[in-house]
Formats: structure tokens, sequence, C-alpha cells
């Protein structure tokens, strides 16, 4: 068996010590992620709503770049939300295609499905580090994922534990372990990258 190219505790321990040491910045990263999601169901406006969805994708990507800047021993920053509206159309072709390609593998059977899932996850991360376009971030992610398959799978299921948890303790548990997943991820993603010199 080839040998792991990344550790699911260091990830994990890594995502824990982030997010405590800076709960306050994800924290207003996430209030800032429920007032956009919110504008909808506050004015009832068509435009409104296009608007509050391109913004929250805008900033799910700023949340994933404060993670790499983490990661890279940098600090992430409330600016950081905002810094990728350039990347919003790599972003939304790129998802398309990769929700094509999982749904085709989730119709011909479960697993194929799976697999595909976990393959391609990384694109979206591979946008925002490397600013390429939709089929080199999807190529991108696939590269780096080659062999990690079963590992990634254990990953996800870590962090689902992990997160269930926090939603066990009266949902606060949540403000810690989501931002956890999420650096978490970028650890991951980061010794992918790494190894594969990707």
């Amino acid at each position: 068996m080839a040998e792991p190219r990344f550790s699911i505790g260091d990830a994990v321990r890594f995502g824990w010590t982030t997010a405590t040491a800076n709960l306050a910045l994800f924290l207003m990263a996430m209030v800032i992620v429920v007032m956009i999601t919110a504008f909808p169901v506050l004015f009832d406006s068509a435009l409104v709503a296009f608007v509050s969805w391109v913004l929250s994708m805008v900033v799910t990507l700023g949340i994933m770049r404060m993670g790499l800047r983490f990661v890279d021993g940098e600090r992430g920053e409330l600016a950081d939300l905002f810094a990728n509206i350039p990347l919003i159309v790599s972003y939304l072709i790129a998802s398309i295609i990769v929700a094509i390609v999982a749904t085709i593998g989730f119709l011909l059977l479960i697993i194929p499905g799976i697999y595909l899932a976990l393959r391609l996850q990384f694109y979206c991360w591979s946008i925002i580090d490397k600013e390429i376009g939709p089929l080199g971030s999807v190529e991108h992610s696939w590269t780096i994922t080659r062999g990690s398959a079963w590992q990634l799978f254990l990953f996800a299921i870590v962090l689902f534990f992990i997160n269930i948890l926090g939603l066990l303790a009266l949902g606060v548990g949540l403000l810690v372990t989501i931002p956890l997943s999420l650096v978490a991820f970028a650890h991951v993603y980061r010794s992918l990258a790494g190894s594969t010199g990707s």
C-alpha cells in the first residue's frame, strides 16, 4: 500500500489549533455569511436573491482563502472574504463540471460517484490557490488526489463525526467545528499539492 500523502491527525490538530486561536475572526466571517444569506428573506426581490447568491459564493471562497493563508503561516483577514470576485466565473463553471461528472458517477453506481467526488473536491481550492481556469482546476484536483481516495474518504468521515459532536453541543460547537473543518481541508490540500509538486 502506498504511503499516505497527508496525515488526518495533523490536519485535524492544525484545524483545531487555528480555529480556537482565531475564533473571533471566524465568528465574524460566519456572521457576514448569515447576513448575506438572510437578504433574500428580508427583501422579496429576484435581484436581491441573485446578488446574495453571488456574494455568498464570493465569501465562501474568501473563507477558504483565509484557511490557506493560515496553513501558509500567514494571518487570515476579513478582507480575504471579498478578494475572489474575479474568480467567480471560473468557480461557477468548474462547479457545474464537477456536479455533472459526480452525478453521472452516482447514476452509474453510488461508489463511482463517491470516488469522483473525492477526487475532484479540491477544484475550488485550486482556483483560489493557482488562479487557474475551470478545466485546469478540475485537472489539478484529479492530479493531486491520485492514490489518496481512500484516505480522503476516511478524512471526510472523521470531519463528519467532529461536526456531529459540534451539533450535539447545542449547536454551539459548530462555531468551532466548521472553521476547524475548513482549515483542516486547507491543510490537506496543501499536503497533497506539495507532495505532487503541483
